[in-house]
């Protein structure tokens, strides 16, 4: 189920609640260490670490999961760090990789030091949190340096989004639904509002998946097997899409921030 915050001008989505052993359910893979060591693929995530963070940086992934990021980033050159707080994947991937340095923790109440890392990473991990994000970008204020940059990615109210919410195609949230609670689709201006009250200043944002933006407003059996397609000309045609159509229709979107 899906309904509309007028007040904060966001979309939950009520499924199952993301609490550390859901997480742990997701991750339970058979090729985990496969699935680790595929972070070192992610060309984007490289780009945009290297423009802004050089090689030999100390980084951090807060929500880090199996800890591919991670992986890919001390591959990269950098000092990276991971927390998460499902604990039995963590207990897995330090088993499996235990030069990795990733460790069960929340990301709302860091054990890190003030001032203690240039980047900091966070990969869908915000919307997940019903009592709101702030806690979690006050401690990433905490642990980066002065003018060091925050990456930080959710699900965002694209154009396409916040038409249908004019409309009233959602239904409006009921006082005190929580049930199930999975995860919010946050309004862009207001999370910018909040970070810049942290301290943080807005370098560049990039929107991204307009695939699955497209496929969950519209759910037409024809976009979800084009999601779901593993083959080339569908990685190709997701490509153009995203390219064309996500900064009106993409279900995420990417905010470089840089803490002053």
């Amino acid at each position: 189920m899906i309904a509309y915050d007028p007040v904060q001008k966001r979309l939950a989505l009520f499924t199952r609640e993301a609490t550390p052993e859901f997480w742990d359910e997701q991750w339970n893979k058979k090729e985990l260490l496969k699935n680790i060591t595929s972070g070192n693929t992610y060309h984007f995530l490289k780009r945009m670490t290297t423009t802004y963070v050089p090689m030999g940086g100390r980084m951090l992934e807060g929500g880090c999961g199996t800890g591919q990021v991670v992986y890919a980033m001390n591959r990269w050159g950098y000092e990276a760090y991971g927390v998460d707080n499902a604990g039995n994947t963590v207990q897995t991937v330090n088993e499996l990789v235990p030069h990795l340095r990733i460790t069960r923790g929340d990301v709302r109440k860091l054990d890190f030091p003030d001032n203690h890392f240039d980047g900091y990473w966070s990969l869908g991990v915000i919307e997940h949190f019903w009592d709101g994000f702030q806690p979690i970008t006050s401690e990433a204020a905490r642990v980066l340096k002065p003018g060091g940059f925050l990456f930080l990615t959710f699900p965002w109210m694209s154009p396409l989004r916040q038409l249908k919410a004019r409309l009233g195609l959602y239904p409006n949230m009921v006082a005190g639904q929580r049930n199930n609670f999975y995860e919010f689709i946050f309004d862009k201006r207001h999370v910018l509002d909040t970070l810049n009250a942290q301290g943080f200043v807005a370098v560049e944002s990039y929107s991204y998946d307009a695939l699955k933006g497209m496929k969950d407003e519209f759910p037409i059996p024809g976009l979800n097997r084009l999601y779901h397609s593993r083959s080339k000309i569908a990685r190709a045609l997701r490509g153009v899409l995203t390219v064309c159509f996500a900064p009106l229709t993409g279900h995420m979107i990417l905010l470089v921030l840089r803490k002053n």
